[in-house]
Parts: structure tokens; C-alpha cells; sequence
């Protein structure tokens, strides 16, 4: 076998041996898609909030989507999948957010329950005061 022939040969297999480790690599790398520098405030009384006004009920504002967990409890989740940063859906049902991109699914606290998501989703501070609901990172 000449040289230029080896070379072409061995360079060749190295090249696909590589392709399948950068396959896997790209569906596990984490991402952080939740966005930063969250500050909004929410008027429970408003009708844009009025599902917040039952457990169970949820409002999507700036990426981040709010669930009342409790009589005067909230959740607040980047609503961005970690795997791919696909929008989650949120089930009341099964209190889930699955996202529709590769069936991934987070409990009502941000944690990854199934799927490929690397990790749980960012979660913000929630207050209440009075019937004005503040949400921060």
C-alpha cells in the first residue's frame, strides 16, 4: 500500500470514528435557555392573571410560567426546556411541564422527572403582597 493510499485510508476512519461521539455530545451538552434578570410583578385582580386566582391555575409572562401551588404559595419555571430550549406545555392535570420537542417532563418544582433533559429547570422567587404577585431571579 503506498503512503498517499494509508494516509487517506487512516485519516478516513478517524474522521467517522469522530462523527458518533459528536452526535452524543451534542444531545448531552446542558444549555442554559431560562432567561436572567427576571423582575415582573403580576395583579391577581387583573383578568390577564385570573387563573391564578385557583390552585392549580398558571400564567406565562417573559419566558417564565407561574402556577399557584397553594392558597398563597407560587411556582415560577423558565418555561424553556434545558435540552434543547423547546417551550414547555403545562398539564394541571398531572402538574407536568412536557416539553413537545423530545417528550422531556419536569415536576411542578423545575425537576426533570423523564426524558433527555440534563437538568432541572430555573426557578424564581415568588411574593405575594396583597393581590400583587413580584417575580424575580
Amino acid at each position: 500500500m503506498e503512503r498517499k493510499e494509508f494516509l487517506k485510508l487512516t485519516l478516513g476512519m478517524a474522521g467517522v470514528t469522530m462523527v458518533p461521539a459528536a452526535i452524543v455530545a451534542s444531545c448531552t451538552k446542558s444549555t442554559n435557555y431560562a432567561p436572567t434578570n427576571v423582575n415582573f410583578t403580576l395583579d391577581l385582580t387583573a383578568a390577564a392573571n385570573a387563573a391564578l386566582n385557583a390552585s392549580g391555575g398558571s400564567v406565562i409572562q417573559n419566558n417564565v410560567i407561574v402556577i399557584r401551588t397553594g392558597a398563597t404559595t407560587f411556582s415560577a419555571l423558565s418555561i424553556l426546556c434545558t435540552h434543547q430550549g423547546c417551550t414547555l406545555s403545562f398539564v394541571s392535570a398531572t402538574s407536568e411541564m412536557v416539553c413537545p420537542c423530545h417528550g422531556g417532563t419536569f415536576d411542578i418544582n423545575g425537576n426533570v422527572v423523564s426524558g433527555p433533559p440534563p437538568s432541572a429547570l430555573t426557578k424564581y422567587t415568588t411574593s405575594l403582597s396583597g393581590h400583587i404577585l413580584t417575580v424575580k431571579s
